[in-house]
């Protein structure tokens, strides 16, 4: 039905043109049609020049996950399950005799032995001209 009347639209509009007389037509003077000026933004505008501490509060204060934010990391099931195991680790630190797992550091040895560190500078020497020579 829609199709009949998108193909059928058309035809009308010409009949009803025709069926006006051309003498009595008007034209409308042009319009220019300009948008409204943006308004510049002043991001300093409402800057407070008093610098404050913050307070406990708001350093113990978390701001809950929104929704959004809780569907980008997965859902639901993901958060409760990484909080249950924080909760888990937390109790898990209260048991008596608990010690942190530490890793010994082990230093690494130099990337290059001395030959090799040697071989390095010459090489670097060559390729780099000389400051008085020509470039």
């Amino acid at each position: 039905m829609a199709t009949l009347w998108l193909v059928a639209a058309p035809a009308m509009a010409q009949d009803a043109a025709a069926a006006t007389d051309d003498d009595q037509a008007t034209t409308l003077d042009t319009l220019v049609v300009r948008p409204e000026p943006e308004e510049v933004v002043d991001l300093y505008r409402f800057e407070n020049p008093v610098d404050v501490e913050p307070t406990v509060f708001e350093r113990r204060w978390k701001e809950p996950t929104s929704l959004e934010q809780l569907g980008k990391n997965g859902g639901i099931v993901p958060v409760l399950a990484g909080l249950a195991a924080k909760g888990i680790q937390a109790g898990a630190r209260r048991i008596p005799g608990w010690k942190e797992p530490m890793q010994t550091v082990i230093a690494r040895p130099p990337p290059l032995d001395e030959q090799q560190a040697a071989r390095a500078l010459r090489l670097q020497d060559a390729s780099e001209p000389s400051p008085g020579g020509p470039e």
